[in-house]
């Protein structure tokens, strides 16, 4: 039987909290050196949100539950937080869109759905700008693009790390510009002073 732990997120403590969930969903946490990988399922069975890797389990738990403040702690999906880890460390891992529970996320609009989307077909190895994506989608809206992106509750598996900048350097990062330096590094991109070494090979302008 798998361990299960009722939490609501005033076990946590914050002030502040998105209350778009109302029915609790299911978190699970994988630990892998100093790191903590969580993932939270929602009632349909599916993906509603990944945490970024943190130095804390309930840290890892905070940054699922503050979208989703009524959840349950338990092993049942162990496995995924694992594949998530073993994705941050630069293995290739096939998926389907369909194991994501885009509709019940915090995805709001049809635009951020459509970035989201586009993102996720970026392969390992490789990165987009944040004006490819634009394009890709007809628009020119390339901040909105970034916002979009700054939104991804799929991080990691979605893999909003590989949007770059038109100019090679890096960008900015949800978990901060030193975690997707690594990731980037672990998926075999080579940068040096937060830009890519060779971006001609990379990346088209």
């Amino acid at each position: 039987m798998n361990n299960l732990f009722i939490y609501s997120i005033n076990d946590l403590g914050p002030d502040k909290i998105n209350k778009k969930s109302k029915n609790p969903i299911i978190i699970s946490t994988h630990k892998n050196e100093n790191l903590y990988f969580a993932v939270g399922y929602s009632e349909r069975g599916k993906i509603i949100r990944i945490s970024l890797p943190q130095k804390s389990e309930e840290d890892a738990i905070f940054e699922i539950a503050k979208y989703h403040p009524e959840f349950l702690v338990s092993d049942q999906y162990c496995e995924t937080a694992e594949m998530i880890c073993k994705m941050y460390h630069g293995r290739d891992v096939k998926f389907d869109l369909e194991i994501l529970d885009i509709e019940e996320s915090t995805i709001n609009t049809s635009f951020e759905k459509e970035v989201i989307l586009e993102v996720a077909k970026i392969p390992g190895g490789s990165v987009r700008t944040y004006k490819e994506i634009a394009k890709l989608l007809n628009s020119h809206a390339y901040r909105a693009v970034g916002t979009a992106i700054g939104k991804n509750p799929f991080p990691i598996l979605i893999p909003c790390h590989r949007v770059i900048r038109s100019d090679g350097k890096i960008g900015d990062f949800r978990g901060g510009t030193p975690m997707k330096v690594e990731i980037l590094k672990n998926e075999g991109i080579k940068i040096q002073d937060l830009k890519l070494l060779d971006p001609k090979k990379t990346y088209k302008k």
